[in-house]
């Protein structure tokens, strides 16, 4: 099968969630497949793989950039002449061929309420994207919970299909060096750690307040670290600010995020955002980690189930799930073994690949 792959960003030029699944595909799809990648790029060409079809949209505006990354997508559907064409963003133009596209999310980044219906914009972006929904093939999205959200938006039943990310089990995996330590005493340091984009509705913020109710005797032996791309620098400099005297510290931007997994006792994902799937959490499990997170459909869905959910939004529960996975190192070893096992049935990126296999082969033949 010949495939057309096009992403508007693609790391390292840019890091998140969805720009790594999108990799992820592109990195399986060229051991079986002949691929074409297209590609943006806005810090350095260097940063996006060499074979690619990379489009500078570094200064330019929404709506040039989908203009460059269009022309580009055009061009190359006309020399590679593929089968099918797999986009990471609904906007792909129509090139005549198979398209399937992957939606995330239709919450655009923001906190609950302030999504996909509560306001003017909200609106309208939904009524684009089942619009365009309409000139594709399939719509690919990552949860049934995002499925319902793409219904309530207009997309079409029929064009919807669900299939879970996958997680690299091979780079998230328990660090054999760190393994047993932080278990045995209830006495011992215990490091909690938040690895995600820092940005409002990811709540970093209810991280540092749980923190910062720690009884004394719970506070001198914690340490919570913030880890992740600086998507809001502004409100990075309000979270210094709250963690002013409390064991709290920063890295941004890191090379590499899963040494900070490893090395964590419990990993926290208390986000208010309406996930569409939540990789923090899962990442945390491939790791062999506990999580404690705000409870929400994509994510009970993602994870199966394993850690702590506490109810959205309630620091004080939050802080009690950290309290009691303090005083009792033996149930961090079984949450945190219960959940890599979970991510190593379910959520291999093999198998994940052969579910897209087979809705992209499905869109191929039937065009």
């Amino acid at each position: 099968m010949k495939i057309l792959m096009a992403a508007r960003r693609y790391p390292p030029d840019v890091w998140s969630g969805t720009e790594t699944v999108f990799q992820n595909l592109y990195e399986r799809a060229r051991e079986q497949h002949e691929v074409r990648l297209v590609v943006g790029w806005t810090r350095a060409r260097h940063m996006v793989p060499a074979e690619a079809a990379a489009v500078e949209l570094r200064g330019l505006g929404k709506g040039r950039k989908w203009a460059a990354m269009a022309r580009a997508i055009l061009a190359e559907s006309r020399r590679f002449r593929p089968d099918v064409v797999l986009s990471n963003s609904i906007e792909v133009p129509p090139t005549g061929v198979p398209t399937a596209c992957i939606v995330h999310d239709l919450n655009f980044g923001e906190a609950a309420g302030s999504s996909i219906q509560a306001s003017m914009a909200g609106r309208a972006k939904a009524l684009f994207y089942a619009t365009r929904a309409r000139g594709l093939q399939a719509v690919i999205t990552v949860s049934e919970a995002s499925a319902r959200v793409l219904g309530q938006a207009g997309v079409p039943a029929d064009k919807v299909r669900v299939i879970h990310n996958g997680v690299d089990i091979d780079r998230f995996r328990p660090d054999p060096a760190w393994q047993g330590r932080g278990t045995g005493s209830p006495e011992q340091p215990v490091r909690f750690v938040y690895p995600s984009r820092i940005l409002p509705g990811k709540g970093q913020h209810h991280a540092i307040d749980a923190l910062a109710r720690l009884p004394r005797e719970h506070k001198r032996r914690a340490h919570l670290t913030i880890v992740g791309a600086a998507a809001d620098p502004v409100y990075l400099d309000q979270l210094k600010v709250q963690s002013f005297e409390q064991p709290v510290d920063f890295h941004v931007d890191v090379p590499e995020i899963a040494p900070w997994y490893q090395q964590a006792d419990v990993v926290l994902f208390p986000t208010v955002m309406d996930e569409g799937f939540g990789f923090t959490a899962v990442e945390g499990m491939a790791c062999g980690k506990p999580v404690v997170w705000f409870d929400q459909p994509a994510i009970r869905e993602a994870t199966g189930g394993h850690g702590l959910p506490v109810p959205r939004g309630d620091v004080q529960a939050l802080r009690q799930a950290m309290m009691g996975l303090m005083d009792d190192p033996d149930r961090r070893a079984t949450l945190g073994a219960d959940a890599r096992r979970h991510v190593e049935a379910h959520l291999s990126w093999a198998s994940v690949w052969q579910r897209y296999e087979t809705v992209l082969g499905g869109i191929a033949r039937r065009g």
